[in-house]
Parts: structure tokens; sequence; C-alpha cells
């Protein structure tokens, strides 16, 4: 049986639930539950939001590093903004430029401290 804060959650959204009462190494263990499932039902967004409360830079990278391998730039990038991970950054932008979404593009440049890039892409292609 699912435990009913990874239902809520998987139902409801990330905003449905008061992940402040998840403290601790339970509630650590719930989210990244939830955030694989989340990743395995294609919620990508929802996934990396979850990590991302949950200080999972690693579990962020590594579903970073395999939507790369799968040449998935865009999730990618996603997944690798709130690591501030310079080479991985960069990596997805250029994919992200290279599907025209500049707007993701000048995100992950800035993310990785490539602010005269993520400059340059929001005032000429943004």
């Amino acid at each position: 049986m699912e435990h009913p804060i990874v239902a809520k959650i998987l139902k409801g959204g990330i905003n449905s639930v008061d992940l402040s009462m998840l403290d601790g190494e339970k509630g650590k263990r719930v989210l990244d539950y939830v955030s694989e499932r989340l990743y395995k039902l294609n919620k990508i967004a929802e996934a990396v939001e979850i990590l991302r409360r949950a200080d999972g830079f690693e579990k962020l990278k590594k579903m970073g590093d395999e939507l790369m391998a799968q040449n998935k730039g865009e999730l990618a990038a996603l997944c690798f903004i709130p690591t501030g991970d310079k080479e991985r950054l960069n990596n997805a932008a250029i994919l992200c430029l290279k599907a025209m979404n500049y707007r993701l593009a000048a995100r992950a440049y800035e993310a990785a401290g490539e602010i005269e890039m993520a400059e340059f892409l929001e005032k000429n292609f943004c």
C-alpha cells in the first residue's frame, strides 16, 4: 500500500502537501520515492521541484545525465538548473539552443554563471 502523502502528491501536486511536516530521513525517503514515481510518469518538472525542495542535487544530476543520454536536453536542463553544475548546464544549454528553446538556454547559462551569454540570448532571442 502506498504512503498517503505519496498518493496525495501524485494526485494533487507538490503544493497539495505541507512539506515541512516531512522532516528528517523519513521525509527525505518519501520525497525521493515521489520524485522517482513522477519521473517515471514523465512529470519531470514536478520531480525536479520536489528534489530541489529536498536538496536532492545528486539525484537531479543523475536524472539529468539520463535525460542527456536520451538527447532530451531541455528536460535535462530543468534537472541541472537547481544544481548549478556548470559543465552539465553548458552542455544542456547547447541542446536547448539546437531545439530553439532560447529562454531555457538562457536560464541554463545564467545558472552556470555565464551571465553574458544569458543576457545575449534574452536580448536577441527571447
